[in-house]
């Protein structure tokens, strides 16, 4: 396989090949992407999480959040913040009670407990609909009733249920969200050791045994045994062919991933055709959950600059562009007075620019704008091009 192809498998896996999903198989694509990041920063007029589903589908954005919360096929988890098959997320559970001092659980207990009724009789609840004491803690003080929901999530006792119209997290009781949480953790040690790595693999597709290692060591959980442990099942699972070998040329360079067997021979069953459209994609995307793949495989280095001092960035939601298999280079803009402003763009490879045009256009209209302008340092080829009035 060269790689070119492997690049189209990742992708095609990733679902950034080839035609948007259609509105009735979108849920079910998504959640076979196993996780997606959900972020709150909205400078673009989307949502890291909302950017991904619009890079594969041209679906409602609401579509996704009622996979998320109304429909709970995906549940999602609390630091960091994943929108997690529901199947998946009782392997990823842990002893709260063995992880924190044990002090300051019985301290928190009963602030706990009167959070809990109040849930109990009036629904689910944001930390904002709670008012008490601040305490240190997060970036700088959180109030104790945050705290207790927090503790109340870590001990399996409330779930996050939904999101505020001010994108707060809801927290309900987990016999409304996910009753099946309370029943007894998996025996993941002796029944379900390849769980780590096939949820690994479809999360990543495509992975050299480095990258996979770490994803499975962050499945298994550092208290289970790390990479260690991950190592061990990943031979397991070569050993019983869950997974298979893709090796690839790029020149005299010889690469090595491992893929999901049954991804592979779908893939190869039916290579589908290249095609011409330009996909932005946000910085948290599944396809960046391994930067050092993303580097190997696309030949650039890709920063998320957000929380760099602004004198110290080039960017700041920089969203990577893909073009034929290759990511062409990186787009920045923001939502501004009905407009969508291009801030920064940055081509490393021959794009069309009347394919780029359709791309930032159909993610402006999206974002609700009506016009795209931008900021200084596009070619006077790239303005005339892409600058104007949104495409119907």
């Amino acid at each position: 396989m060269s790689q070119e192809l492997a690049r189209a498998f990742l992708l095609d896996r990733l679902g950034l090949r080839g035609p948007f999903w259609t509105r009735d198989d979108a849920g079910k694509r998504a959640v076979g992407l196993g996780m997606m990041q959900i972020d709150s920063i909205r400078s673009t007029g989307l949502r890291n999480h909302e950017i991904a589903w619009v890079a594969r589908t041209d679906a409602p954005i609401s579509d996704l959040y009622d996979v998320y919360y109304r429909d709970r096929h995906m549940l999602e988890t609390h630091y960091p913040l994943f929108a997690t098959r529901r199947d998946w997320v009782p392997f990823f559970l842990k002893d709260f009670s063995k992880a924190v001092n044990q002090e300051r659980l019985k301290e928190m207990r009963p602030l706990m407990r009167k959070v809990k009724k109040h849930i109990e009789t009036n629904g689910p609840v944001s930390p904002a609909d709670l008012d008490s004491e601040r305490v240190i803690g997060g970036f700088n003080t959180i109030k104790a009733t945050t705290r207790a929901l927090e503790y109340l999530y870590h001990t399996g006792q409330v779930q996050i249920s939904g999101r505020s119209k001010n994108f707060h997290r809801l927290f309900d009781l987990t016999e409304r969200v996910a009753p099946e949480l309370l029943l007894p953790l998996p025996d993941y040690r002796n029944s379900h050791k390849s769980f780590f790595v096939h949820s690994a693999l479809s999360v990543l597709k495509l992975a050299t045994p480095r990258q996979l290692a770490e994803r499975v060591s962050h499945h298994v959980g550092t208290w289970r045994g790390g990479m260690a442990v991950a190592k061990r099942l990943i031979e397991e699972a070569l050993d019983h062919q869950l997974i298979d070998w893709i090796e690839s040329l790029e020149g005299d360079t010889h690469h090595r991933y491992l893929a999901l067997k049954s991804d592979l021979d779908r893939f190869m069953a039916g290579i589908p055709p290249q095609d011409d459209t330009v996909r932005l994609v946000p910085p948290l995307d599944n396809l960046m959950f391994s930067r050092r793949r993303f580097t190997e495989l696309f030949g650039f280095t890709y920063k998320f600059e957000a929380y760099t001092p602004e004198d110290q960035r080039r960017f700041y939601f920089a969203m990577p562009l893909l073009y034929r298999d290759r990511a062409v280079g990186l787009i920045d803009g923001r939502r501004e007075d009905g407009d969508w402003r291009i801030t920064g763009l940055e081509l490393y490879h021959d794009v069309p620019l009347p394919h780029l045009r359709a791309a930032v256009h159909r993610f402006a209209r999206i974002a609700g704008c009506e016009k795209v302008v931008a900021s200084p340092g596009l070619t006077k080829a790239q303005r005339m091009t892409l600058v104007g009035k949104v495409d119907g």
